[in-house]
Formats: C-alpha cells, sequence, structure tokens
C-alpha cells in the first residue's frame, strides 16, 4: 500500500493505527539494520547521536517549540514519572475520567500528590482549586478531544500548570499546544516510528 508518499506493508483499508501503529517500509528497513548491527556487534554508540537530535527536532516541529526544549525517551510513563516525581507534597492534580494511564498514574503512586478525576467535558470548568492538570489532548479510548483552548484559559486564569499527551494527537491533527508546561507523545502510532520513541517537551 502507498500512502503519504511512501510504501506500506500493512493492507489497504488499514484502520488500527490509533491502537497498533504500522511503520513505512524506510521505518522497518531500518529498525531491521538497526538490530543487525547489534546482533552482530556492529553498533557503536556515537552513531546514533544523529537519530536522536533529528527526532527531537521533528517533535518539535510537531508541537511549534524549539528542538531544545525536547527530551527523549522510552516511553510516555517514563517521561511523565519525572514530572510527578519532581512535584511537591500537597500538589492537587486534576486528570479526564478513564484517561489512558500512562498520564495518570505517575502522578497517583507519588503519595504527596492528590489526583482528582472528572468528565473530560468539564474539565475546564474544574481547573479552579487545582496546581496541575494532566490529560490527553485526543482520549485513546473513544477519540474525543480536549477543549484545548478552554483548558488554556481555565488554567491560566487558576496559575496552574499543564501537561499534555499529544499520542493519539501528533501526526494527524493539527496542534497549537506550545503553551503548555509539559507536552509528552509517543512514537508508536501516527508518527509511524518503533515502540520505544517517545518525547517531552518542557516549557
Amino acid at each position: 500500500m502507498r500512502a503519504f508518499g511512501t510504501d506500506f506493508a500493512a493492507p489497504s483499508g488499514y484502520l488500527n493505527t490509533p491502537s497498533v501503529g504500522v511503520p513505512p517500509a524506510p521505518v522497518a528497513e531500518a529498525v531491521a539494520a538497526s538490530v543487525e548491527r547489534w546482533r552482530t556487534g556492529a553498533t557503536r554508540p556515537g552513531e546514533f547521536d544523529d537519530y536522536v537530535a533529528r527526532s527531537r527536532a521533528g517533535f518539535a516541529r510537531l508541537l511549534g517549540v524549539e528542538p531544545g526544549r525536547v527530551a527523549s525517551g522510552a516511553s510516555v510513563s517514563q517521561l511523565v514519572a519525572n514530572v510527578a516525581a519532581a512535584l511537591p507534597a500537597g500538589t492537587r492534580v486534576l486528570a479526564a475520567e478513564g484517561d489512558f494511564t500512562s498520564v495518570t498514574f505517575p502522578f497517583a503512586v507519588n503519595p504527596g500528590v492528590t489526583v482528582t478525576e472528572v468528565p473530560l467535558d468539564v474539565l475546564p470548568d474544574r481547573v479552579e482549586g487545582h496546581d496541575v492538570v494532566a490529560v490527553s489532548v485526543v482520549q485513546s479510548a473513544d477519540g474525543r478531544i480536549a477543549d484545548l483552548p478552554a483548558l488554556r484559559a481555565a488554567a491560566e486564569a487558576a496559575g496552574a500548570a499543564v501537561l499534555l499527551d499529544a499520542t493519539q494527537a501528533a501526526g494527524w491533527l493539527p496542534l497549537d499546544v506550545a503553551w503548555a508546561d509539559w507536552v509528552v507523545g509517543a512514537g508508536y502510532k501516527w508518527l509511524g516510528a518503533p515502540r520505544g520513541s517517545a518525547w517531552l517537551a518542557v516549557r
């Protein structure tokens, strides 16, 4: 199948990208070649530096931020955990009911943090009284899109920080998220990247 100017091995009409993104042929070939170099002891650490820099720059372009603001990691939960672990005791976090656990669990395991979940459609109305809002731009369970303009306005009015998970959005939904304090995303869905690729933009 050919789409987006490249070839895919998936059958025509493949519709499961929100769950299991498939790589373009050049990506799959590059991964296979890298595994072969690893398997045969030919890999050298420095050879990945350019790829890391290019992936950070690519994620930055999607978000409209500078590459220097972007860190790379292996998963969304790993990167969110860095944010959650740094929060002081007493922090109040607001989240959407049923959001993907990579967004909420890292906060929930911090004993000094209180997590409150509310329905997605009333999230902007409940920001007052919270220190951090953590939510997916697009919900993985049903595809609902968070009202980001309303959330931004409410967070600014309340002085709350915002963490957005763009995993289900980056690659198909135009994003205006440079205002958020943290934006995290994994590459294995719409971005056509392998599992084990994730990024965090910090404001």
